[in-house]
Parts: structure tokens; sequence; C-alpha cells
């Protein structure tokens, strides 16, 4: 992460052993020492404004459970065919993961910071575990087990009651979205859209580079992916069919050139993008961000 955040305006960046962590895999430490670390540094301040950026680790594969953490068994009679142990850890972890945003929750509303603080939970990727396509893990595909990842935006000032929203979107609209809810113009060179913006397209692209180089667009209820490396096309109705196990791209063409077109030229914007702005990019990695044009 070092070479990620460092020099990019952070008083401090802080991993496991700087916390008093210990690892429990290659990929890194547990949980619960990262969430107290956070506490303890929303204190070290009293009364001034803060802003914190923090990566779980045991949510990533190999999803080590940590000494004494407590299991769940979330299968009972219906264990998965396939990747049981590995899918039982990840729920796991994704649970205790939930635990601690409870108590993080929880400390924000005791230190009455709760309606002045925003609480932005995300994920780089979805992860695969052979149901319903036979992939495991991600970056070789793109069905949506692949590419769907949560957003969750807390603040009880802002939505004093849970809902759901069925707008789509890509990560490219977080920064336009967090400046919206901050009421701040966002910078003229950012991309991407806010989530709330009702003028929106509700469109969002993305790649799965491990493999064939798979490039696609979801555009409404259509989901549509170009394998480079071999021409094929895939297209699914997501309202009918959202598990995508029935490939429509013969069955309609015209979407499928619709949306290729687009493909193209966001491949083409992204290609211009990086060789227009190359050298900023190297010098300053954490401002690339990738691209949605119109």
């Amino acid at each position: 992460m070092d070479y990620v955040l460092k020099g990019q305006g952070y008083d401090s960046v802080e991993d496991y052993q700087a916390m008093g962590g210990s690892l429990l895999s290659s990929w890194g430490a547990g949980d619960p020492v990262l969430f107290d670390r956070l506490i303890s540094f929303i204190d070290e301040k009293p009364g001034q404004p803060f802003y914190a950026f923090c990566w779980t680790d045991q949510t990533h594969d190999p999803y080590v459970l940590g000494p004494g953490q407590e299991t769940f068994d979330f299968f009972g009679e219906q264990t998965p065919a396939r990747h049981a142990a590995d899918l039982g850890r990840y729920l796991n972890v994704l649970r205790q993961a939930d635990q601690l945003l409870g108590s993080l929750f929880q400390a924000l509303r005791d230190r009455g910071l709760a309606d002045e603080t925003l609480v932005v939970i995300t994920g780089d990727h979805g992860e695969a575990f052979g149901d319903p396509h036979d992939q495991r893990g991600h970056g070789y595909t793109a069905y949506q087990e692949d590419v769907n990842v949560p957003l969750i935006l807390w603040n009880p000032r802002l939505f004093p009651s849970g809902q759901r929203l069925k707008t789509i979107g890509g990560h490219v609209d977080l920064g336009a979205t967090i400046a919206d809810l901050l009421n701040l113009p966002p910078p003229a060179d950012w991309q991407g859209y806010s989530m709330f913006d009702p003028a929106r397209p509700q469109r969002a692209y993305y790649l799965a580079s491990i493999g064939e180089y798979l490039f696609g667009v979801r555009e409404g209820k259509w989901k549509y992916t170009l394998e480079a490396t071999s021409g094929r096309e895939f297209l699914t109705d997501l309202a009918t069919d959202p598990r995508e196990l029935k490939n429509l791209a013969r069955s309609q063409p015209a979407i499928c050139r619709g949306l290729r077109s687009r493909v193209a030229a966001w491949v083409d914007f992204e290609d211009k993008f990086m060789r227009t702005n190359g050298d900023v990019i190297a010098k300053n990695p954490a401002n690339f961000n990738q691209s949605t044009p119109h």
C-alpha cells in the first residue's frame, strides 16, 4: 500500500504491524485490530474532522478465521457440492466484518459523531464459488458473482431509514457520489456520475483481465460481454435470467451491436485517457480512475 497511499495527502499510513496485529496468512492480518485502531484514531483528536481509508484483509482469499472466532453453519443440510469449505469460511469472515461494522457504528453513536460522519462500504470485486458457473475466485470471468459489489452509505441523518436502490453504477461513480452528498462540486477532471443524479446513465463498464480479456457493459436489464481474444459475445437479460444461464447474443443481434459499440467507445476512451495522462498517472497512481464515457 505504500506505493498507492504514501504521498497522497494522508497524515499516516499504517499496516498490521503498526496496529499491533499479527498475520493470519500471507495476505494479511485479523480485521478486529483494524477496527480497534480506527476507533482509537478517531479518539486521538476529538472535535476535529477526520478521514480514514481502511482495507479489511480476512475477507480476501484464503478467508482465514481468527483465533477463537465464532463460526456459524450457513448450510445446514444444504451443503454446496463444490467449494463448501472455502465458501463457509468466506461467509464467516463476512459475518465478522458485518459485526465489526456494527461496533464502529455504535462507537460513532456513543461519541455523538454518527450524524456528522459518512461511512462508505464497498468491495473491489466479487467472488465465485462454482455456482451457478464453473468458476472459483475472480478475474477470469465477468458474471454477476465476479463483478457485483456492495455499496453501502451509512449516515443516520442523511439516511434515517434503510432503503435499497436499483441504480446501476460502478466504482468510477464513487467520488462524484461522495462529493454530491457533501454538497461539493467534483473537480472538472473527475469521471463518473453521482449515484443520486437522476440524469445519470443506468450503465456501468467492467472487465476481466485474467484469461481471455473480457470487456463489457451493463445497461438497464441488459448485460453484454465481449471476449476480446476470440471475438465471442455474451448477452444476458438480467431481468428474466439473473443467474446468467442463457446467452442471447444470436437472437438479439441489434442489441449486441449497440452495446458492442458502447464497449468499443469505452476502450477507445481509456486508451486516449492513458496516452494523455500516462505521465500524471505514473507519478500519482492513486489519481487513476476507471472512466465512464457517455
